[in-house]
């Protein structure tokens, strides 16, 4: 973060006022966690589920900080306070205004995207494609949301061209809420699917704030989305500039599967060897594609990033162990992207094993997504089924009802780690490891 103004503007930037310190005092930086302070730093105290930062504030002065930004109300009676002190109503807000501020700051294409599944992925292979044409500010891991949104957008600097932002949601508002602070000259929807059920409550509530990035682009922005997605299509007949992707001949960057990913737009067919590749996958690809185009890349920008794309850890990952071919997507699982996953490993070297883990935040639509799964494993011909996790359970049940004689259940996945390590490092056939990011799958090879 190299901001480069003075106090003056932070204040008037973050809508607060200054309570000690000169408004000439240059200001670049600042540091929101009290456990990497050090001497020289500007402390910006943030409120968050667990902890309120402004209980800190008399530890840091010690530390040799050079001022701080903080709730007004909490500053009350506090004595020895550092060179600078800026107070504000709510330091989130201040936050966010912030870093508003700041991104009208910079003329360049952003895109920003959301979507219940591959909004990672598409972020990364976006983020590849601008990269050969020039350098690009993204949010690093999941700094996505209400506080990493506006802190990844204050890394943006002169030298950056463009910009890739992914916006996370788990409630009616969030992308509203980050989604204007980023004002986008593209905003991408990948999908609509059941994840974060149990705050959203039901799949109309997820259409309409994923929607929400529709009203959040800067003007003359363009909305991409998956014309393909039974919810999605529902934005065909909305007046605004739009660009879709899909395998459905009408639109706009359209997918077709040869040897390798082919897409058409306008007339003009790009042939892509995109790396781990997949049905999953294409629509990822072209999403970012179509991004690209909205920012008036060409072809041969959008081949050279896609070709050259990287995926993130733990997102369908294809690992060598031995001779196994182990597929580690313990980030994250839904029953959109566990589908997704399955269907991939249809096509994998036999025999095949599955070790699969809870779907999270379904709420009280858990029993019934974890239930279909396992109808729906009792058809996969897998040689082995190994289940972990509480809401697996069901799933379990569900795969012995429908026949299913290959599946060791255990509410905690150490009962069968043993085994299911034995199996891997045994070299034979092909792995899904797949769970919700707390059931912290990956351990399942680590040391192998």
């Amino acid at each position: 973060m190299k901001l480069g103004i003075d106090l003056g503007t932070l204040a008037e930037a973050a809508g607060g006022k200054i309570l000690k310190g000169a408004a000439s005092a240059p200001f670049d930086a600042f540091v929101t966690d009290t456990r990497t302070l050090k001497a020289g730093d500007f402390f910006w105290a943030l409120k968050g589920a667990s902890h309120d930062a402004h209980d800190f504030l008399p530890s840091t002065v010690p530390l040799g900080v050079t001022g701080w930004l903080a709730r007004e109300s909490a500053l009350a009676g506090l004595c020895g306070l550092p060179a600078c002190v800026v107070a504000v109503e709510d330091t989130l807000k201040a936050l966010q205004a912030l870093a508003a501020w700041h991104r009208r700051r910079f003329n360049i294409p952003l895109t920003a995207i959301t979507g219940s599944n591959g909004k990672s992925t598409t972020k990364e292979m976006l983020k590849s494609i601008f990269a050969a044409a020039g350098e690009t500010c993204c949010n690093p891991g999941n700094l996505n949301n209400q506080f990493g949104l506006p802190l990844s957008l204050l890394e943006l600097t002169a030298g950056h061209k463009f910009g890739v932002f992914e916006l996370g949601a788990s409630r009616r508002g969030d992308i509203r809420e980050i989604g204007e602070v980023a004002r986008p000259t593209c905003g991408i929807i990948t999908n609509i699917g059941p994840s974060h059920l149990e705050y959203f409550g039901d799949m109309e509530t997820i259409f309409e704030t994923k929607t929400e990035i529709a009203g959040c682009l800067a003007p003359g922005g363009v909305l991409v989305y998956n014309y393909d997605d039974r919810y999605l299509s529902r934005l065909n007949g909305r007046k605004l500039d739009k660009l879709t992707f899909g395998r459905d001949p009408e639109a706009d960057v359209r997918i077709l599967e040869g040897k390798h990913l082919k897409l058409e737009y306008d007339g003009a067919l790009i042939d892509i060897a995109l790396p781990h590749a997949g049905g999953h996958n294409y629509y990822n690809a072209a999403a970012a594609a179509a991004a690209a185009i909205a920012a008036g890349l060409d072809f041969g920008a959008i081949r050279k990033g896609l070709e050259n794309y990287t995926p993130p850890p733990m997102r369908m990952q294809e690992l060598r162990i031995g001779g196994a071919t182990v597929i580690l997507d313990a980030y994250n699982a839904n029953p959109q992207s566990m589908a997704a996953a399955l269907k991939e490993m249809c096509d994998k070297p036999r025999p095949l094993y599955l070790m699969l883990g809870d779907m999270k935040e379904l709420g009280t639509h858990s029993a019934h997504y974890h239930t279909d799964l396992g109808a729906a494993l009792a058809h996969m011909g897998a040689e082995k089924i190994f289940l972990a996790g509480p809401e697996m359970r069901a799933a379990a049940d569900a795969y012995k009802r429908a026949g299913g004689k290959h599946l060791t259940y255990a509410e905690d996945s150490e009962a069968w780690l043993p085994e299911a390590r034995a199996l891997i490092s045994a070299g034979t056939g092909s792995f899904l490891i797949k769970a919700s990011r707390s059931m912290k799958f990956e351990r399942i090879i680590e040391g192998l």
